[in-house]
């Protein structure tokens, strides 16, 4: 009975546990609210070309199925080049795009992570049925999504994010009455997030 008595803390510890996990989000977010330039996106497109030369390895043996990240991260690559591109004479509008800001540091946080499975798996980077070899998969799937809200987001290279609309009605409503016109989470979040750790706070 005495070892049952101690045990029943335990949810207020897990709670506690969320807490600090949802603190850390929010932290996150907070954190995200920097400015691009130049040298950034220079070090995003050094590390995408990184992750390729690594997947490019003969012992990959890569299969050309989707989602296949020797197809997806040239194309992101291409798609940031447009966007680029398009901004060349306006820059400080591309720098301050919190939309875009958020994408760059995202991605540049996904190759990071795919860079680090080949150092902490080397070999074992080559056995299709490796964890290693999964989680690359995974991350060839985030990437693809990636690139998919990229363009949704980013049609012809321009910015289109105030224009951009949800198609299914509840969902639409959804976010319009958390979010507006923002293509992010915002102070919105915050009420979502406390009513889903079942808060009775308006």
């Amino acid at each position: 009975m005495a070892a049952t008595n101690r045990a029943r803390p335990q949810p207020r510890a897990n709670i506690s546990f969320f807490s600090k996990i949802q603190g850390k989000i929010s932290d996150a977010c907070a954190q995200q609210k920097f400015l691009t330039d130049k040298k950034t996106l220079e070090k995003t497109w050094k590390l995408m070309d990184k992750v390729v030369k690594l997947c490019q390895q003969s012992k990959m043996n890569l299969k050309n199925s989707p989602p296949f990240i020797l197809d997806i991260l040239p194309d992101t690559y291409q798609r940031l080049h447009l966007i680029y591109s398009k901004y060349e004479d306006q820059m400080h509008l591309l720098h301050s795009n919190e939309h875009y800001n958020i994408f760059i540091n995202n991605l540049m946080r996904k190759c990071k992570q795919a860079i680090k499975l080949f150092k902490e798996g080397k070999e074992k980077m080559f056995d299709e049925n490796s964890h290693y070899r999964r989680n690359l998969t995974k991350l060839s799937l985030v990437f693809s999504h990636m690139l998919s809200e990229l363009k949704a987001i980013f049609p012809n290279g321009l910015f289109a994010g105030d224009q951009f609309r949800i198609t299914k009605a509840d969902a639409a409503e959804f976010w319009k009455t958390r979010f507006g016109n923002s293509t992010i989470p915002k102070k919105g979040w915050e009420k979502t997030r406390t009513s889903g750790t079942g808060s009775s706070d308006q």
